[in-house]
């Protein structure tokens, strides 16, 4: 089974009753595993035997949400088998969720994911997007920076599984990250073709990117699960992804996350771990990171980020200057001609949901 880290469980307890674990009662309980299932961790906790008692008697009245998970798993892998059907095996790579699930898990129905993420180089952006076409799977727009031509992610619904095409893996101006190319030289594969196979980045490299996922780590506890077994098979190689951080100007997120991790899992906090933490910034500056936006002891599923908005969070981590200035302005450009395209499209009869429904369902700190 996968091996969580021991200190997971009593985490997620205290976020969900406030109290010590193990959970007492049947309020405590229910609310311990209700809490589970929303930081998609309800299939790890029913395949860990290693509980205590009155939280392995509670299982059987939760295996209908298992149940759901693996459900919804079978759903995305036969959205996947589709893209690959339509796109091609070699045409794209297995991003976050999608990657992990496979080579982190010891199921994939383990790692719930809302989407499915992969990269496509951006020359290659146009071509999928035609033959996804001609499969009768035409672009979605869930949000308004979306219609921007150059906008890094693109959704369509395959055989009904969202599917974010990125041609990048974050805004254009927030880090100087290097693309990759797809194929055997992506990976090392001959292209041959499976779910669990098919295209996919380095492991130092997911580990890098996994720093800038969205939420500013404000993220479910699952996100936080991801990078404590990513640093599992790369701590002793860790070095290079400290000098790919600072080549993509990540310092400071990548700095965030090994020190929340190791925070919140111990065991993570290996002599390579440290050295790279004292590596990826200097010591005055690690100092007020981890006094003022990193607290040692989360508070919250978010890792115990400081309260405020999510787009303030972004700012700040940020590494450079002139990057945090010219991400304000990318996104007032770009939500600009978002809206000259949004207008095109509504007046050539495309059918788009209403400007009160997007705004409901995504805030701009969840869009951008």
């Amino acid at each position: 089974m996968t091996e969580v880290p021991r200190e997971l469980w009593p985490i997620l307890c205290r976020l969900a009753t406030s109290r010590e674990w193990p959970p007492r009662g049947d309020a405590d309980v229910a609310a311990f595993f209700d809490y589970a299932n929303h930081q998609r961790l309800l299939s790890l906790l029913i395949a860990d035997d290693d509980l205590p008692q009155e939280v392995i008697a509670a299982k059987p009245r939760f295996r209908a949400l298992d149940a759901l998970s693996r459900k919804r798993y079978e759903l995305s892998r036969a959205g996947v088998l589709e893209l690959q059907r339509v796109l091609g095996a070699d045409a794209f790579v297995f991003y976050k969720g999608s990657d992990y699930r496979h080579h982190l898990y010891d199921r994939p129905e383990q790692r719930p994911m809302a989407d499915i993420d992969v990269y496509i180089p951006s020359v290659e952006l146009p071509a999928a997007l035609r033959k996804l076409e001609a499969a009768g799977y035409s672009r979605t727009y869930v949000d308004f920076a979306g219609f921007s031509p150059w906008h890094y992610e693109i959704s369509v619904v395959v055989a009904g599984v969202h599917v974010e095409l990125h041609r990048g893996f974050s805004q254009r101006v927030r880090a100087a990250m290097i693309t990759m190319a797809c194929g055997g030289g992506a990976n090392g594969s001959s292209g041959t073709a499976s779910v669990a196979t098919v295209c996919r980045p380095p492991t130092r490299s997911s580990l890098t990117r996994s720093v800038l996922a969205k939420d500013e780590f404000s993220s479910e506890l699952n996100r936080f699960l991801d990078f404590y077994l990513l640093l599992a098979t790369v701590w002793r190689r860790i070095g290079s992804c400290v000098a790919r951080a600072k080549a993509w100007q990540i310092e400071r997120p990548l700095f965030g996350a090994l020190h929340l991790t190791s925070a919140m899992f111990p065991g993570a906090k290996t002599a390579a771990v440290s050295q790279a933490m004292d590596a990826v910034l200097d010591p005055p500056t690690a100092s007020f990171w981890s006094t003022r936006f990193f607290p040692t002891r989360p508070r919250s599923a978010a890792g115990g980020f400081p309260d405020g908005a999510c787009s303030s969070r972004k700012l700040a981590l940020i590494d450079r200057r002139w990057r945090r200035a010219a991400l304000v302005v990318d996104y007032i450009h770009a939500t600009a001609v978002g809206l000259v395209f949004e207008w095109r499209a509504r007046r050539g009869g495309l059918n788009i949901p209403p400007r009160s429904m997007v705004r409901s369902h995504n805030r701009w700190a969840a869009i951008y």
